[in-house]
């Protein structure tokens, strides 16, 4: 019995590596498992489906070096355990939340010919420290690296053309971003939540003006880097405001919008709880969803002589007995 015993544990057994000559591994199918330590894929994967790999709970070493076009999504979701990751091959697109929640993860080079980094690609990897991208990189997506609050330093290749929406939210110790000229375009707020950061911009559609980011071909406040100033005036010439942009802003009390505004954008001013007042122009046209919620100090909403009906039409019933019309 005790062969039987031990040929029956040898098959039984989970499987731990993949051998060379295999093709292809399919979503899930390796998710979860937890005897996974050292994966090297070998050359001859030529495809790996979504989730492959995600919440293998111990695995701490990745070599992938295959002629696949694209880490897909969550292909290494919440690998916790990881540490290090060697990227390679043919690889050009990292998928949404490839390696998100990676929370063990400390470095990361993205190589050649790696093109785009999608939404969320690294989101959550709270220890992650030290990123080299190559002058590949075009793409960084919505929320990539959200709450990677270990980052401390990143060079932006000077290839970048697209930066997404909160790219680096809540990175609270990223000290220096520098915008390349290549760049044209800026998602809502990338840098919502970076408490501690300096940009740079070597681009004239990008700049940094008052503590503000704005982008000057769409005439829009991206992001506000003030955290101290109690009343403010949005720069003049200001068409839109971001969204989120004064998000969770508990300093602010008074708000003066430029003629110039059109739009206020989604969440503009949400979570800002010690705004009591704002003014505003007719210019206004649209206030997006939730862009006054969470203020429970706000007392007026300043609006010009014959305008309040005008605004009841662009605000939540809520805030109308808020309107006041004046000079």
């Amino acid at each position: 019995m005790g062969l039987i015993n031990t040929l029956q544990n040898i098959f039984n057994s989970p499987k731990t590596g993949i051998e060379e000559g295999t093709e292809r591994i399919e979503s899930a199918e390796f998710k979860g498992k937890a005897d996974i330590i050292n994966l090297k894929i070998p050359s001859s994967v030529n495809y790996i489906g979504s989730e492959a790999f995600a919440d293998c709970k111990n695995l701490e070493k990745l070599e992938l070096d295959t002629a696949i076009n694209s880490v897909k999504r969550k292909t290494f979701y919440n690998c916790k355990s990881l540490k290090e990751v060697n990227l390679a091959g043919e690889i050009k697109f990292l998928g949404a939340s490839a390696f998100e929640n990676c929370s063990s993860l400390e470095a990361i080079n993205i190589p050649s010919p790696i093109v785009k980094l999608d939404d969320l690609s690294f989101a959550g990897c709270s220890n992650l420290k030290n990123i080299t991208l190559s002058d590949s990189v075009q793409s960084i997506g919505k929320s990539t690296f959200k709450d990677c609050t270990s980052l401390e330093e990143l060079e932006i290749p000077k290839t970048l053309i697209g930066l997404g929406q909160t790219a680096f939210y809540n990175c609270v110790n990223l000290k220096k971003i520098v915008l390349p000229a290549s760049l044209t375009y800026l998602g809502h707020n990338p840098f919502f939540g970076c408490k501690n950061l300096k940009v740079e911009s070597e681009n004239e559609s990008f700049i940094v003006e008052d503590d503000f980011l704005i982008d000057t071909k769409k005439k829009r406040c991206v992001t506000y880097f003030g955290t101290d100033k109690t009343s403010l005036i949005v720069p003049y010439g200001t068409k839109r405001t971001g969204d989120f942009l004064f998000k969770d802003n508990e300093k602010l009390e008074i708000i003066v919008l430029p003629n110039s505004t059109e739009r206020i954008g989604k969440q503009t001013f949400n979570g800002c709880k010690a705004l009591k007042a704002i003014s505003m122009y007719n210019t206004v046209k649209r206030i997006d969803e939730k862009a006054f919620d969470n203020c429970p100090q706000l007392r007026k909403i300043y609006v010009p002589i014959g305008c309040k009906e005008k605004f009841k039409t662009l605000l939540d019933e809520s805030l109308w007995d808020k309107i006041e019309e004046t000079e």
